[in-house]
């Protein structure tokens, strides 16, 4: 088995933690790949590229993720979070339960959770963006408010004017779409979300719409320096007179789980950890 290997620098000052991860699977007699970022960061020039991987090992947080899940979701490689973060949802393991996890991945002790993503078409991007989180629909400078036409299925749903827009996929839901006053959606439920920022109307609520709805957003007339950002990270200007048009992807991302019903365990915590005030 292939095990690819994708890091984040920042979570992981020095790679510390990316070495042991190359040992331990060397332990285990396992073939490393890399992803092409993080070969050069450990200087090697000489390396099978991490899109042969059977699993790709992610090491940071949830940011780490969706970077890797939007880069190699066409190789359908199933990743293996390794939380060097904080307060994350999508990773499985921490550093500490390394070597198990190898062996019950080896073993094929494990189950696979199918996540839906998001894909975005603008006129002026060649290729559609992917999102496993969310779309977000704003002003670039996001102080300013933002006039947007919503459309479901070429029907005007509404009109919002407020800080702009999140279209989320259920795992989504407990990322920025939370902090907006979304729901929170079991990741198991197909469906989008479409959850006003900060609206300017007291009866504007989130809209739970069917996965197989087409969702249209549209600048209202005059609106310039309008943005559209796929997981927080990959962003794109949506010029005058230009909608988006955001519907189901083909492609899913494949994680590695060790327990059934792994959500609400650990919603409860995550949530719980939210709550602590640090001094």
């Amino acid at each position: 088995m292939k095990f690819g290997v994708y890091t984040n620098e920042k979570k992981d000052p020095g790679l510390q933690a990316t070495r042991i991860v190359i040992d331990a699977l060397k332990r285990h007699e396992c073939t490393v790949c890399h992803d092409d970022d993080t070969a050069q960061m450990l200087d090697i020039s000489t390396f099978e590229d991490a899109r042969h991987a059977d699993v790709l090992l992610v090491l940071g947080g949830d940011g780490t993720i969706l970077r890797a899940a939007r880069k190699y979701v066409g190789y359908g490689i199933k990743l293996l979070g390794i939380n060097i973060g904080h307060l994350g949802f999508m990773s499985e393991i921490g550093m500490d339960d390394l070597d198990e996890a190898i062996e019950r991945v080896l073993h094929e002790e494990y189950l696979v959770d199918e996540r839906m993503m998001l894909e975005a078409h603008v006129s002026n991007v060649a290729k559609p963006l992917l999102a496993l989180n969310d779309f977000i629909i704003s002003k670039e400078n996001r102080t300013h408010m933002v006039k947007l036409d919503l459309y479901i299925n070429d029907s005007l749903a509404e009109l919002y004017n407020g800080d702009g827009l999140i279209v989320s996929t259920p795992t989504g839901s407990t990322a920025y779409s939370l902090s907006a006053g979304g729901p929170i959606v079991a990741p198991n439920v197909n469906c989008v979300l479409v959850t006003p920022i900060c609206p300017h109307s007291l009866y504007a609520r989130s809209i739970i719409a069917k996965f197989s709805d087409i969702i249209k957003v549209a600048p209202f007339d005059g609106e310039e320096d309008v943005t559209l950002t796929a997981d927080g990270q990959d962003i794109v200007r949506i010029s005058e007179q230009e909608e988006v048009t955001i519907c189901r992807s083909q492609s899913a991302t494949q994680f590695i789980r060790f327990h059934k019903n792994h959500f609400f365990p650990q919603l409860k915590d995550k949530l719980a950890q939210w709550s602590i005030t640090k001094k």
